[in-house]
Parts: structure tokens; C-alpha cells; sequence
């Protein structure tokens, strides 16, 4: 005789959710990206924008820690939401940025966009939050089941918010001089 586990028909059912949601994430990144390459008609500015997802990810995962609640279907949903609202920020400084840079260097750009965008991304990222605290602090049955999706959401915006106004001017530099010296390079080509 031989014993084994199986599983039941509500884990299959579980994993089965699961890994639908983990490709709705993927696929949502995936058109985030296509959507920003169409927006800024750039690989590149799209990719910087893009990195705002990893940022968030150190806040979401960050307070879900903090409080002890694990990843359920509906912190996975949160995942899903923030991945197309923490791009927002990106997108004011990143856009901003490429309008600032027609008429002014590259380093008074960067510094300018951040002091012209710093007021509204602040205020949107604060009215997201907002909405959100009161699920975050809900009690009850009903109120656990949307905790996740609320915590998710702030420690992303959060943590994308700090860290995009202080490191995506770092990473617009160093993507930008990336391009610049290939570009000096064909200048050269063109003026022998």
C-alpha cells in the first residue's frame, strides 16, 4: 500500500487563481510598457518610467511585512491595481523633463522638473493613500479580506513616490549619457 496527499479541489482551484493572476500582471506591465513606448515614441524613456515598479515593490512588500498580513488573492489584485498607478509618476517627471530639455541643459531639467512636479505627485499619491487608510485599519471579516489590497497599494505608493523623485533623476542621467555618447559618435561619423 501506498499513501499520498492530494490535493484538493479547492487548492486546485486556488493555484489555479493564482497563477491567472500572475499573468494579469505580467500582461498589465507588458501594455503599461507598450502603452509609454507609443506615449514617448522611446524604448528608453519608457524603460525609466517602468522602473517605478520595482520601486514600489520594496514598499508593498515592506508593509505587508510590517503587519503581518500575507499575500492573498486580493493583495494580489493590489499588485495589479499599482502597477498602473505608480507609473503616473514617472510619466509627470519624465515628460517634464523632455519639454524642460528643449530649452534649458540636461541638469537644470532634472532639477526643475523635480521642484515643477514635486506638488502633484505629492497631492495624487496623497489622495490615493487617503482613500486607502481606512481599509488598511479595517476590522471584521470583510474588512481582513480587503486589507491586502489596501496595504499593497499604500507602501507601493509610497515607496515609488520617495524613491522615483530621489533616484529616477540619477537614472535619467545615466540612460541619457548612455545614448549621448553613441550619438557623438555618428556626429563625428557625419562631419569626416
Amino acid at each position: 500500500r501506498t499513501i499520498s496527499i492530494g490535493q484538493s479541489s479547492r487548492d486546485r482551484m486556488m493555484k489555479s487563481e493564482f497563477s491567472s493572476l500572475y499573468r494579469a500582471i505580467a500582461i498589465a506591465v507588458f501594455l503599461v510598457f507598450v502603452v509609454m513606448a507609443a506615449q514617448f515614441e522611446s524604448v528608453k524613456f519608457s524603460i525609466m518610467v517602468m522602473t517605478t515598479i520595482p520601486f514600489s515593490l520594496v514598499g508593498s512588500f515592506g508593509l505587508l511585512k510590517l503587519t503581518g498580513v500575507s499575500i492573498s488573492m486580493t493583495s494580489l489584485l493590489g499588485f495589479l491595481i499599482l502597477v498602473g498607478t505608480v507609473v503616473n509618476n514617472g510619466i509627470l517627471y519624465v515628460d517634464t523633463v523632455n519639454q524642460l530639455r528643449v530649452e534649458m541643459p540636461l541638469d537644470e531639467a532634472l532639477v526643475e522638473a523635480g521642484a515643477i512636479r514635486v506638488r502633484p505627485i505629492c497631492m495624487t499619491t496623497l489622495t490615493t493613500i487617503i482613500a486607502m487608510i481606512p481599509n488598511c485599519l479595517a476590522f471584521g471579516k470583510a474588512g481582513k479580506m480587503m486589507q491586502g489590497l489596501a496595504l499593497v497599494n499604500v507602501g507601493g505608493l509610497v515607496a515609488a513616490t520617495i524613491l522615483t523623485l530621489v533616484l529616477l533623476p540619477s537614472f535619467y542621467r545615466v540612460v541619457y549619457n548612455m545614448g549621448k555618447g553613441k550619438e557623438d559618435e555618428y556626429d563625428k561619423l557625419d562631419c569626416d
